[in-house]
């Protein structure tokens, strides 16, 4: 995985340290850690570092850090022939400086050969942007001989797009030089890539004079030459490098315009910031923008040169940080961007007129809504913090903007903060956030949940509560997708209820309810391939219940052909097959699975445990696909260490006890009841497995496959050994 992929949400959830600047302000500073030993460190120090400002004495040495730890990312990516993690790390490092701090750098040969060992490597390959990158890198930090040859290997890159023009879709003009510089230099605008673009622009600008006139060129950018020059040199943060090039070539009414808003904002001895504020406006990109992404980039990076400039003259200017914080927003620095939000919001003075401050408390609370779902996806213990730290936020917003909700609001909040305490199997708590989502506003999610948490605990008045509450709530929602989605779902959880009750004709008029709903949803030629597989396993589940196990099995090969990497289209079939014990369909799925390496080798563990266990209390030799993946998996000094001593009691290499005491939470706790439960009641030990499940229970992992495979079997009383009839 690149790092770029998993940079975003680290980028929020690292534990960096924070404290508040202040009882009047909702803006901690961020600390960055000590050693960067992590991508989570990485993340967490290079949000601390997007906040320090050019002339703040700790700034060259947490660059050094990041720079450190990301040359050594590069190096082991290389090494392990991970090319694309390389670019990426590349791309990382040329975001430590700044534009301003890139005019009179001193040498870094070790900076300039990991560019040299990425650029060999890409342009072997032919890949011309990360080439670029790494020349651009390489001038920049080398001694002038290393200078020298970046600039022959330049030359020879653009020798090459030469060559190769004629290929390009318009033959009659070749802008993908011109667009790569634009690109690259959006990222890391270096002198000599600056004037390089420059070049570019200039010459088909003189090409175009010499014949007389702009409307006869085929290149439709030259008569913008001006503005792109203006935007070049803006980026750079060269205000005075952008007058001097609008003055070296003939101006129209707009360009001349241009160049006197540029002149003002350069102006140092201004008493004001509103010259830079105006300047500002202009390259904001708008949020329905259609611009190349390379344009947007060097937008956004305008934006930061300049908001920067204001900031240094005028530290506490609500504009500024406005703009500041939008473009960290662009680049994903949330948890540095939220806070350039809050202390425009926090201003003196207005940040922006009434419609777009409304628009920037929305972006916020997105922001902040983002930071919240990573933190409690992944577990992380700051994640009650934020939760404290957004509803105060929205007490606020709501305070600002009564008659205007802010969106996403605090319900869908609580909703992510309940699903997280759901899945860590803290269902009090989760339930109390769910109840104060629907007394607020009626969210289907929610309503779904408390009825599964209901069902789960055998409150089945309550669980039918909600559920017919959101069968109603979904049949007045306008999106018609929407509305079958949520009918679907309340009326399989319904048929799960009324079998738990007794009441099989019940359930099984709420399955072909579900099923009428799936058909319909499913006749519609138009239905994208990942809804068609969402809904085809849906089915697939209905027509299990029901009996029906080719239909639904048929079902399943769709969704996995649909959707190959998807792992539900595995695991939920795999768990109703090895639950009713129909072994040959189990081993299909199972199959499959492996094939696709769906859901990672980890999950591979516990498909393996399934089939296993399935063949032996069926009495059929152990498939050598489960026992050997789960032989390798052990064996593999790689792998996660909870799975492989999964693993290694599956195959009988690691003793209960053993397995009990290296579980570290609740969950590895259930995981190691239930699969010794399995183990003890195959071999005849059915009160010691019963016991078991029972502890699996009480661990209140709702959300797990073995709390709900410990719930059936104790409701059975029994681990089947001959195919076993639904319904539920």
């Amino acid at each position: 995985m690149s790092i770029l992929a998993v940079l975003v949400p680290l980028l929020v959830c690292a534990p960096a340290c924070t404290k508040t600047t202040g009882p009047d302000t909702n803006a901690p500073l961020l600390v960055a850690p000590h050693t960067i030993s992590d991508l989570d460190d990485y993340a967490a120090a290079r949000n601390a570092y997007a906040l320090l400002s050019l002339d703040d004495g700790a700034r060259p040495a947490a660059r050094a850090k990041l720079r450190d730890y990301l040359i050594g990312y590069l190096d082991r990516a290389l090494e392990s022939d991970q090319l694309p993690q390389a670019v990426d790390a590349l791309e990382q490092l040329s975001g430590l400086w700044v534009a301003a701090e890139l005019r009179g750098l001193d040498p870094d040969p070790q900076l300039a050969a990991a560019a040299e060992r990425v650029y060999a490597k890409v342009a072997r390959a032919g890949d011309e942007r990360p080439a670029l990158l790494a020349l651009g890198l390489t001038q920049a930090f080398s001694d002038p001989g290393g200078q020298a040859s970046a600039q022959h290997n330049f030359t020879a890159l653009h020798d090459w797009i030469g060559r190769t023009s004629e290929f390009g879709s318009d033959p009659s003009f070749d802008d993908h030089l011109d667009r790569l510089l634009e690109d690259v230099t959006a990222f890391f605008p270096s002198p000599f890539l600056v004037d390089q673009l420059a070049r570019v622009y200039l010459e088909r600008y003189r090409n175009a004079q010499r014949q007389g006139s702009f409307s006869s060129v085929s290149d439709p950018r030259v008569p913008f030459t001006g503005y792109l020059l203006a935007r070049l040199y803006l980026r750079a943060d060269d205000l005075d490098g952008a007058v001097a090039a609008l003055d070296r070539i003939e101006a129209d009414g707009p360009t001349e315009a241009l160049r006197e808003l540029i002149r003002d904002a350069a102006n140092t001895d201004s008493r004001s910031p509103a010259d830079l504020d105006q300047l500002t406006r202009e390259f904001i990109p708008e949020p329905d923008n259609r611009l190349p992404d390379e344009i947007v980039n060097q937008a956004w990076g305008i934006v930061d040169n300049l908001a920067g400039r204001s900031l240094a003259r005028f530290p506490d200017h609500p504009p500024a940080h406005l703009a500041r914080g939008r473009a960290l927003r662009a680049r994903n620095y949330v948890e540095a961007a939220i806070i350039h939000y809050e202390r425009a919001l926090a201003g003196k003075t207005r940040a922006t007129d009434r419609e777009d401050l409304h628009q920037a408390w929305s972006e916020l609370a997105q922001l902040y809504q983002f930071a919240l779902e990573v933190r409690a996806e992944s577990g992380s213990t700051d994640t009650v913090n934020m939760l404290e730290r957004i509803e105060g936020f929205h007490d606020r917003a709501a305070h600002t903007w009564p008659q205007r909700p802010i969106e996403p609001g605090i319900s869908l909040a609580w909703m992510s903060v309940a699903m997280a305490e759901f899945n860590a199997g803290h269902i009090e708590r989760a339930s109390e956030l769910l109840q104060q989502t629907i007394a607020l506003t009626p969210e289907p999610a929610a309503l779904s949940l408390l009825g599964t948490i209901a069902t789960r605990r055998g409150q089945l008045d309550d669980a039918r509560t909600h559920l017919r509450r959101l069968d109603a709530l979904a049949g007045g929602l306008s999106d018609q997708l929407d509305r079958y989605d949520w009918q679907i779902t309340a009326r399989m959880s319904l048929a799960e209820v009324e079998a738990l009750a007794g009441d099989r004709e019940a359930s099984v008029s709420e399955l072909r309810e579900a099923l009428s709903l799936l058909n319909t949803l499913l006749s519609y030629a138009g239905l994208a391939d990942q809804l068609r597989a969402e809904f085809s396993l849906r089915r697939s589940r209905v027509f299990f219940y029901l009996g029906e196990i080719e239909l639904a099995m048929s079902d399943v090969r769709d969704a996995q052909r649909l959707a190959p990497n998807r792992a539900d289209a595995y695991t939920e079939p795999l768990i109703f097959t090895v639950l009713h014990a129909h072994l040959d369909e189990a081993a299909e799925i199972f199959a499959a699975a492996l094939a696709r390496d769906a859901g990672g080798a980890e999950l591979g563990v516990y498909y393996s445990l399934w089939i296993l266990d399935l063949a032996e209390r069926l009495g059929q030799p152990a498939p050598a696909l489960a026992s050997d993946y789960l032989g390798r998996y052990a064996a593999d000094e790689t792998g996660e260490p909870w799975q492989r001593k999964l693993a290694r009691h599956g195959l009988g290499q690691l003793s209960y006890v053993d397995l009990s005491q290296a579980a570290s939470d609740t969950r590895e706790r259930s995981e190691a009841c239930f699969y010794e439960g399995l183990a003890r009641w195959r071999d005849g030990r059915r009160a010691a497995g019963l016991e078991l499940m029972t502890k699996v229970l009480e661990q209140q992992m709702m959300g797990d496959f073995e709390y709900q495979m410990a719930q059936i079997y104790l409701r059975w009383k029994e681990l089947p050994k001959t195919a076993r009839s639904a319904v539920f």
